[in-house]
């Protein structure tokens, strides 16, 4: 089910002593890219604040193939260190009390690695734009911020001050940056470009382009407070890029209705274009669609920017839980379709993505390990599809709409796991939804509905009616339903419609006027049909791609 975990591994995705006891405040990145030799030379400072005045050996991060020039700590000279794989391990060369602050400085240079398949099979991208200029970047989830700078290389840990970029480029390039353009400098044979956020960032989403760029914005009158929406593109695309990036704006309002503030209102949203499909960059998104409305949208636009939202601001420590990185966001595009084009296409776009789910492994997986395999796209479509599944159970829009924002809003600038978001849900809805999480997030298994004709002798105690128009006469079919394939906790209500008429309704023993939903439990419920195409009346509310239908002629004993 997994690959065979490595030191490599984890030490990456493990947050163990030599890195919990200190935490990253700011970075300043000083760093000079050289397209011809796709090479970089570097210094970084990270201010650090001691939190384990006992523990005195660190680890900070950088890939291998980059070689360290330079450590200090405050200014004393670090000689020595010690390199496995991506991490450096040094003494602090005294002792910090807890809640003292000190600063690590790291100078380097060498080859990073290349992207192999950007941004999925991540690292260093270098082409060449149409007009024969440089174009490149650097695209870095999962293989981490540590192939191109020393950081401190875990999820967990963003700088509460944000981080100051200096990229030095060759003369006639632009480079962009996440936050705001605070310099540029022009220099006789290079220029430089200085950006800064003050917000807290992930190592990830620390990020630069290169280019023969040209930028433009408009103005967004946001829920907090008017920002720019900021747009950079190659010479050559500026004209093709307006008519693509117009759509920005109804973006940016569809979720801040729908989340709450764009939460980084007091600097901007750039678009960058990119040498890549795309990538959350915060604050500078990374464009790379060709400016195509494959679905009456841009997809890159609409996936991406969801991500300032969730991901971006409320994160996860651990690729374990990218469900509320990946999956938020592209529920996110199932919401913005319902609003623009209405429940309908909605629900087409939502049967495209379905059909591609894979159900090899959990949504959730192995923690510490720093693992999630692109090829598996469940936390994605299974995700979305568990969240849009969530709706259909609450089945009370205003309070599951308002469950998703408010969690948004409480968890901004925080670190989040799917038990938090799980718990979340339990306390608002004041029901246990724990079953429903387990099995669609935590296992792979997809449930599998059973059904079998009733025998005449067969006990159906709890028998409940598909009926028409009120009426239970000529009863051609009576069956019996069970869940397989998930444990005794779950209880997924589905709907019974006959497909050719829009007045059926469901009604258990007592007609219970308007009943819209039977929960097949893991025992059996007995259902009596008016029709006799009985494999064409089930249908989960929302959608099919949540269980498979199987008929049977009895069910087997359960081992």
């Amino acid at each position: 089910m997994y690959p065979k975990f490595t030191r490599a591994d984890s030490l990456h995705g493990r947050l163990d002593a030599f890195r919990s006891s200190y935490d990253v405040r700011f970075y300043d990145i000083d760093v000079t890219i050289q397209p011809e030799t796709k090479s970089l030379i570097g210094k970084v400072s990270m201010l650090a604040l001691c939190e384990n005045a006992q523990q005195t050996v660190i680890q900070i991060d950088l890939s291998s193939l980059l070689t360290i020039d330079a450590l200090f700590v405050d200014s004393i000279l670090i000689t020595d260190y010690k390199r496995e794989y991506n991490a450096v391990f040094f003494s602090l060369p005294r002792t910090y009390a807890e809640g003292q602050e000190y600063t690590i400085t790291c100078s380097y240079h060498g080859k990073p690695a290349e992207a192999v398949r950007p941004p999925w099979e991540a690292g260093m991208v270098w082409k060449t734009s149409k007009s024969g200029k440089p174009w490149c970047g650097v695209t870095c989830e999962t293989l981490g911020a540590s192939c191109w700078i020393p950081c401190k290389d875990h999820l967990s840990d963003e700088p509460e001050n944000g981080m100051r970029m200096k990229i030095t480029v060759p003369k006639g390039l632009v480079a962009v940056s996440n936050g705001m353009l605070q310099e540029h400098i022009e220099n006789e044979d290079n220029d430089a470009w200085v950006w800064q956020t003050s917000y807290p960032i992930n190592s990830y989403n620390m990020t630069f382009y290169v280019g023969d760029f040209v930028s433009y914005e408009e103005e967004y009158k946001g829920a907090e407070r008017t920002f720019p929406l900021i747009y950079w593109v190659l010479v050559e695309d500026l004209e093709k890029s307006k008519a693509s990036f117009a759509q920005t704006k109804d973006v940016v309002a569809a979720y801040e209705e729908f989340f709450g503030p764009y939460p980084w209102s007091k600097e901007c949203l750039k678009l960058v274009e990119s040498p890549y499909e795309g990538m959350e960059h915060q604050t500078a998104i990374a464009y790379g669609n060709g400016f195509k409305n494959t679905f009456g949208f841009d997809y890159i636009i609409v996936h991406e920017v969801a991500h300032e939202w969730w991901g971006n601001t409320v994160s996860v420590d651990d690729y374990a839980e990218i469900f509320i990185h990946e999956g938020f966001a592209m529920y996110s595009e199932f919401l913005y379709v319902e609003k623009k084009y209405g429940e309908a296409k909605r629900d087409r776009y939502i049967r495209i993505w379905a059909n591609t789910m894979k159900n090899i492994r959990p949504v959730v997986g192995p923690r510490d390990v720093n693992f999630w395999d692109y090829h598996d796209t469940d936390p994605y479509v299974k995700g979305a599809l568990t969240l849009h599944g969530l709706r259909g159970l609450i089945d009370n829009d205003s309070l599951f709409f308002d469950i998703i924002k408010s969690y948004n809003m409480t968890r901004r600038n925080s670190i989040v796991t799917v038990k938090d978001f799980t718990d979340y849900v339990n306390e608002r809805t004041g029901q246990d939804y724990s079953w429903y999480f387990k099995q669609y997030l935590y296992s792979e298994k997809k449930p599998i509905l059973q059904v079998k004709p009733v025998k005449k002798n067969e006990r159906c105690p709890d028998l409940i009616y598909v009926v028409e128009n009120g009426s239970r006469e000529h009863f051609f079919n009576l069956v019996k339903m069970r869940w397989t394939n998930v444990d005794d906790s779950f209880h997924l209500p589905v709907s019974f419609y006959v497909s050719d008429s829009s007045s059926v309704q469901v009604s258990g023993r007592e007609c219970a006027a308007g009943l819209d939903r039977v929960i097949p439990v893991t025992d059996g419920v007995c259902v009596a049909f008016y029709s006799n195409e009985v494999d064409k009346l089930f249908y989960i509310s929302n959608s099919t791609a949540y269980f498979d239908l199987e008929f049977v002629k009895k069910f087997k004993k359960k081992k």
